[in-house]
This record gives structure tokens, C-alpha cells and sequence, in this order.
């Protein structure tokens, strides 16, 4: 990958390619990735606890299914300082990705790199997790999945 590119995996809210063009409007979806041995997960952040979001939690055995982006690198740049990267809200985090076919890519995703406990996600902020994964055709199985994470962090 030249330096002039960037490449984001996105599992959560970007999954909706029309959030991630909010932040990445030159963002063009690679293709569906899959993420070993992780799980969607909802955190609230340890630099400051009136913010929350999308994490990945480590959970052997599961996969979580994304969608690899490519951007120039000034739309990653927009991204991290959307999310806080500098603030430590979120971080970058290294992921090596499977591709369905076979084969592997590196990448980077975000996650909340200090939590302070869970975070009840509002409907507006789950929607375009759910609308991402039916827009993508994802498996209706994980999309089940989804909602069900989603709801068991709601409660």
C-alpha cells in the first residue's frame, strides 16, 4: 500500500458505507473481511465517560465480519481526528483479515483502548450497524447476532 492510501476494516456503525462516507467521502469498499477471534462490543471511554461506542471485544472462536475501505489517506486522517485518536477516546488497532476466498490482509480498525465499563448504545446510534449489515447482505444468522448484542448491551 502506498502512503498516499489507507486502509480502515469497519464492523460496527461504518458498516453503512453512507456513515463512513460522512467522515471518508472518497471511501470505496474493498470487500467483506473477516475478523478472527473478536466480537462487536459497546464501551464507554476511559478518557472521558460521557462517551461511548463501538469496541471489539476479544472472544475465541467468533468471527466478526466487516467491511475493508480504501481511502486516501487524508479520509483516514479526517477519521481519526473525528473519533479522537488523538484524545485516546478511541485507538488504532492493528487486524489481520481473512478474506472469504482464502488468504489474509492487514489492516486497522478502531477500538476503545481504556473502557470504563459498558455503554448503552441509543437506537440512533445502532441503526446503521443493522442497516450496514442487511445493505451488505450479510448472513441473516449474524445479523440475528448483531441485534442480539445489541439488545443484551441495552438491558
Amino acid at each position: 500500500m502506498n502512503t498516499e492510501t489507507a486502509t480502515y476494516f469497519a464492523y460496527g456503525t461504518l458498516l453503512d458505507i453512507d456513515e463512513m462516507r460522512k467522515y471518508c467521502p472518497s471511501a470505496e469498499p474493498t470487500g467483506l473481511m473477516h475478523l478472527k477471534d473478536h466480537r462487536l462490543g459497546f464501551a464507554t471511554c476511559a478518557a472521558d465517560t460521557g462517551i461511548g461506542g463501538c469496541t471489539l471485544e476479544k472472544v475465541p472462536g467468533y468471527t466478526t465480519v466487516g467491511m475493508l475501505y480504501t481511502m486516501p489517506r487524508s479520509d483516514k486522517d479526517a477519521l481519526d481526528a473525528a473519533s479522537g485518536l488523538d484524545r485516546e477516546l478511541w485507538a488504532d488497532f492493528p487486524v489481520l483479515l481473512e478474506k472469504p476466498a482464502g488468504g489474509t490482509v492487514s489492516s486497522v480498525t478502531f477500538t476503545i483502548p481504556k473502557t470504563a465499563g459498558p455503554w448503552v448504545p441509543p437506537e440512533t446510534y445502532t441503526a446503521p450497524i443493522l442497516r450496514g449489515a442487511r445493505q451488505l447482505n450479510l448472513d441473516p444468522a449474524y445479523i440475528e447476532d448483531l441485534q442480539n448484542i445489541i439488545a443484551a448491551a441495552g438491558k
